[in-house]
C-alpha cells in the first residue's frame, strides 16, 4: 500500500520541535561543526521520511485491488479529493504458487492526484511487484520502484516539494513480523525553497505488532515497533557524509495518528561522518506528528 500524508510538509516543519543540544541532554555544544542545526534539520526530516516509507506497501501483495496497494490514509473526516486508477500490467497476473502474492505485476501511477484543501500531492512513476519464490507459498514480497515520484504542491504559496525513489525493497514476514531489506535505495528530495539532496541506503528494518498475529495482507497495518538499522550517505549541496544509522529505543508506529510522521515514541540516531569529523544527528518522537532533532 502505498501511502500518502495527509498533512504537508509545511506543517510537518510547524509540528517539528528542532532544537539544538547535546544528544545526552547534558546542554554541552557539538564538539565539530559537521552539519549546521539547519542542516541537521534537515537531515532529521529527511530520515524521518524515509523511516515512514518503511511502512508503505509493508503488508501489501499487490494482486488485490487499488485500494489495498496504493491508497492514501484518510481520515474519516478528510476532505480529500482522490484521482486514482493506476495501471496493472498485466490486469490479471498469474501466481503460480497461489499465496497471494503475483509473479510479476507492474503498477503505473501516472495521473494519481490526491487533492486536499491546502495543497495538492501527486505519484507518478511505477512499482513492480514480483513473488521472489514462486514455486514456495509464503509471504516475501519483492518491490522495485522506478522513478516513483511524490509532488506535493501548496494552495497558499504555491511552493511544491518532491521525494523520488528508485531502488529494490525485499519484504518477508507473518501475522505479526515483518522484515525489509534495501540495498542502495535512493530517494531524491528538492525542499520549497529549490534546494536539493539525495538519501542512498542500505537499510534493514524489522516490525512486530503490538497484538500478535494482527497483520493482515492488503490492509493497513497495525500498531507496532519498527527497529531500523544501516548505512547510508546523504548528500546535500556540495557535501557528502557517511551515515550509520539505528533506533533504540524503536520507532513505535501508530495507525491511528492524523499527522506525520506517524511515530509516537521511539528515536532514530545518525552517527555521520564527513572526513575525519563525526557528528551524531538523534531524531526523538514523542507524540504523532511531533519531533525533536538533536546533534552533538
Amino acid at each position: 500500500m502505498w501511502q500518502v500524508r495527509p498533512s504537508t510538509i509545511g506543517a510537518l516543519s510547524a509540528a517539528a520541535l528542532l532544537a539544538l543540544g547535546a544528544c545526552s541532554g547534558d546542554g554541552t555544544a557539538p564538539r565539530a561543526l559537521v552539519l549546521s542545526q539547519a542542516q541537521a534539520d534537515s537531515l532529521g526530516e529527511q530520515l524521518t521520511l524515509d523511516a515512514e516509507d518503511e511502512i508503505a506497501g509493508a503488508a501489501a501483495s499487490g494482486a488485490a485491488s487499488f485500494s489495498a496497494v496504493a491508497a492514501p490514509v484518510l481520515s474519516p473526516s478528510s476532505s480529500a479529493t482522490v484521482q486514482c486508477t493506476p495501471t496493472r500490467t498485466p490486469a490479471s497476473p498469474t501466481d503460480a504458487d497461489g499465496d497471494g502474492v503475483p509473479d510479476s505485476v507492474r503498477l503505473d501511477f501516472a495521473g494519481c492526484v490526491f487533492s486536499w484543501p491546502l495543497e495538492t500531492e501527486s505519484l507518478r512513476g511505477t512499482i513492480d511487484v514480483l513473488d521472489p519464490t514462486k514455486t514456495v507459498a509464503d509471504h516475501a514480497v519483492e518491490r522495485i520502484f522506478t522513478n516513483l515520484a511524490h509532488v506535493r504542491v501548496f494552495t497558499l504559496s504555491g511552493k511544491w516539494t518532491s521525494e523520488t525513489r528508485n531502488g529494490t525493497r525485499m519484504t518477508s514476514g507473518d501475522a505479526t513480523t515483518l522484515q525489509n531489506s534495501e540495498t542502495n535505495f535512493r530517494t531524491d528530495f528538492v525542499g520549497p525553497k529549490g534546494g536539493t539532496s539525495e538519501h542512498v541506503r542500505t537499510w534493514e528494518s524489522h516490525f512486530t505488532a503490538d497484538v500478535a498475529g494482527s497483520i493482515m495482507r492488503n490492509a493497513v497495518l497495525p500498531n507496532g515497533t519498527w527497529s531500523v538499522n544501516g548505512t547510508s550517505s546523504w548528500t546535500r549541496g556540495q557535501h557528502s557524509n557517511s551515515l550509520t544509522v539505528t533506533t533504540s529505543p524503536p520507532l513505535h508506529y501508530n495507525a491511528s495518528c492524523t499527522a506525520a510522521p506517524r511515530f509516537d515514541a521511539g528515536k532514530i540516531t545518525a552517527v555521520v561522518m564527513r572526513g575525519t569529523q563525526t557528528m551524531t544527528v538523534a531524531i526523538e518522537f514523542t507524540a504523532c506528528g511531533v519531533y525533536t532533532v538533536t546533534r552533538c
